[in-house]
């Protein structure tokens, strides 16, 4: 049995798979990387490389910063619903309170894992994926 590799980050939002994905391919074009766009069952992906070489070293070796520091990666979205309790420890950026469960009732909203090769913490690659995305996330669409 092939090892898991590969650190997964979730987002819940309102920005559609269409959205998200074409800022995505806008962003990744002016780094020279390219991407392929997939669907199964309900769920779509976006499974991004620099090149060939890179590609077919994380096809045997997993998610990994082996090539210059920086790897492969992939988006996995879908619409879905949520419905959860969720504990608040900070609202607005203001913690001036104690901990409280709120309830989360949403009929459409759609969710995004991120899977980078490695932490935040560890890989300044990784850090910068993750703030491009969460930058995308947070983009107000600009209206035509």
């Amino acid at each position: 049995m092939a090892e898991w590799t590969g650190v997964m980050y979730g987002f819940y939002t309102n920005k559609s798979i269409d959205d998200v994905f074409s800022a995505w391919f806008k962003k990744l074009a002016s780094m020279n990387y390219q991407c392929e766009r997939s669907r199964f069952r309900n769920d779509e992906f976006l499974f991004c490389y620099k090149n060939d070489e890179m590609q077919n070293y994380h096809l045997e070796y997993g998610y990994n910063l082996d090539i210059n520091g920086e790897g492969c990666f992939c988006i996995e979205a879908k619409s879905t619903k949520l419905h959860g309790t969720a504990t608040l420890f900070k609202f607005d950026n203001d913690s001036d309170f104690e901990p409280y469960d709120i309830n989360l009732h949403f009929q459409h909203v759609f969710y995004y894992v991120l899977v980078l090769p490695d932490l935040i913490e560890n890989s300044r690659f990784c850090q910068n994926m993750h703030r491009l995305f969460t930058n995308i996330l947070n983009e107000k669409k600009m209206e035509n």
